[in-house]
């Protein structure tokens, strides 16, 4: 592969060190090559054991390992080198790839999961990430917000080997789910992990402009198009030449400037507002919705051969109350970046506020978290976020009253011989979070379900419930 001259980071990568881990010499002197005509001091390895030598004798940036391999294997690789407590960065390839063993390499803290048959373009967008955050630790800058979602839950980590798959194409990518998931977060991501990084990301919301602006504000115009196009104008797609474009709350574009966004995207050229001369664009695509486009092409508001262009991937982030192990990591990422912008640090949360952000439903999704974070961490009088920073209803909705139907008398024991291990995650949490108002107050049921924000006779349904007395 060449790479342009202009886009060649040996530069920025002079001073960086790697080692390639593979019991095939074919693949170690390719990768060798490669890495070393990125500026890196390569060394390879034929096996984990001969790696764990050098990675004794000296520390490295980046380390790519093959997974299957005689003796040990690239897991267990990976797992001695995050067990050094090095800032060491690893990218596992493997032939034998699949989605669980992605989630698991990254979990143990792999930068990145590869399966072959991979490009070395595949292998450049990595060791770009490598270089930036290596950048910024020497520099003692704040690295970058992580390329992917933030979180632990096994969706949010397929989401982010997907996004990893899919970044070095120029292919375009739908990403639907509701408000505040993170549509636009994952975009840019996406835009980060390509090759196209150092490319201009822009971003137009099809939902906030009149479609005469919006028309302009994607193509451009040309002078004298319209009354008050006083100079000629470059649209947004020529704005992203180069690099990516998020259209985001694409089911709102009107029907006919859909029909241009559809030459845009089948022959990578259009015409400004008012003009007549062609103009060649390189842009990848990325389109957003909380709209259901199915729908929306049977009601006749959505062109069906769009529709299929813009899908060529295809990304759906559910709502956080789907994926609860993702609040946990996303609060320590915005408390630290709140503690840095407000120059205070609060960087922990109380039990019982955990245990509310469980319970909660989160119908403002990851963006509403973040607004209550900021909040609290502006209200805070210590290190740490209390129930009394959060806002009151969020605490009375986290606790809604549920009142099930009545199970029959005779089948009321069901309910006093119900084991925790059988409750749900979200029940699990009520239970020790009612447990624990009931010690705190000595178990005066009127003051601790005040303090959960319950009826009283809800909370004696859910003693009972819970087994608790």
């Amino acid at each position: 592969m060449s790479i342009p001259q202009e886009n060649h980071p040996s530069a920025a990568s002079a001073g960086f060190s790697a080692i390639v881990v593979d019991d095939r010499r074919n693949m170690r002197v390719l990768l060798k090559s490669f890495l070393t005509d990125l500026g890196f001091d390569t060394v390879d390895a034929g096996s984990g054991e001969e790696a764990m030598k050098w990675l004794e004798k000296r520390s490295f940036d980046l380390v790519i390992t093959d997974l299957a391999m005689p003796g040990m294997s690239g897991i267990d690789l990976l797992k001695a080198i995050k067990n050094r407590n090095t800032d060491t960065e690893v990218v596992v390839i493997t032939a034998y790839g699949t989605i669980q063993t992605a989630v698991e390499a990254m979990r143990l803290g792999a930068l990145d999961f590869l399966a072959k048959p991979f490009k070395l373009e595949e292998i450049e967008a990595r060791v770009r990430r490598v270089i930036q955050k290596k950048q910024a630790q020497r520099s003692g800058t704040i690295p970058a917000a992580p390329v992917g979602l933030i979180g632990a839950s096994e969706t949010t980590q397929r989401l982010n080997w997907m996004l990893r798959k899919i970044a070095p194409s120029k292919s375009a990518v739908l990403i639907t789910g509701p408000s505040g998931v993170g549509k636009e977060v994952f975009a840019r991501a996406l835009h980060q992990a390509s090759p196209r990084a150092d490319k201009p990301f822009i971003a137009v919301n099809c939902a906030a402009l009149a479609p005469g602006i919006l028309e302009s504000e994607l193509f451009g115009h040309e002078k004298g198009a319209f009354t008050g196009a006083t100079e000629r104008r470059l649209g947004r797609f020529e704005r992203a030449h180069g690099g990516t474009l998020l259209l985001d709350e694409v089911g709102e574009i009107p029907p006919p400037i859909q029909v241009k966004l559809l030459r845009v995207l089948q022959e990578g050229e259009l015409e400004r507002v008012g003009g007549s001369e062609t103009i060649r664009v390189d842009v990848r695509i990325v389109a957003a919705t909380n709209r259901d486009l199915k729908t929306a092409i049977e009601n006749g508001q959505f062109r069906e051969d769009l529709y299929y262009r813009l899908k060529v991937f295809s990304v759906e982030i559910p709502p956080l109350r789907q994926r609860p192990d993702d609040i946990p990591p996303l609060v320590e990422h915005f408390l630290r970046g709140f503690s840095q912008e407000f120059g205070k640090q609060v960087d922990a949360i109380d039990e019982d506020v955990l245990s509310i952000f469980m319970r909660y439903a989160w119908p403002g999704n990851v963006r509403e978290l973040r607004n209550v974070l900021e909040r609290g961490v502006v209200l805070a009088e210590s290190n740490r976020i209390t129930r009394d920073e959060l806002p009151p209803e969020l605490i009375s909705e986290a606790f809604v009253e549920e009142e099930p139907e009545k199970p029959p008398e005779d089948q009321d024991s069901q309910y006093a011989e119900e084991s925790p291990l059988l409750l749900s995650t979200r029940e699990r949490i009520e239970r020790e979070l009612i447990l624990g108002a009931l010690e705190r107050f000595r178990w005066n049921k009127s003051r601790a379900a005040q303090h959960l924000g319950l009826k009283r006779t809800t909370l004696q349904y859910k003693i009972r419930k819970y087994n608790l007395e």
